[in-house]
């Protein structure tokens, strides 16, 4: 699985997916631009654009910082 096979979609719907892989949507960042998403083991704090469609390249680096494979990112994305 490559980067070709995640979906375009609006950074909403990916919130959503990363929402069922366990992690909480905090809140909006700057005016609403960004959705940040915290998880309670991660050192992380995920940051998905409130775009139309986000590109694959930023949710490739999103999934990676999450600890997530993009097999498992996509079966979560799906529902």
């Amino acid at each position: 699985m490559g980067q070709r096979d995640l979906p375009l979609a609006a950074g909403s719907a990916h919130v959503k997916a990363f929402e069922r892989a366990g992690w909480t949507c905090l809140k909006r960042r700057g005016n609403g631009k960004h959705f940040l998403l915290t998880k309670e083991e991660s050192q992380y704090l995920l940051s998905i654009p409130d775009h139309k469609q986000v590109k694959r390249i930023l949710i490739q680096k999103q999934i990676r910082l999450a600890g997530l494979t993009e097999a498992e990112y996509v079966a979560f994305f799906k529902g």
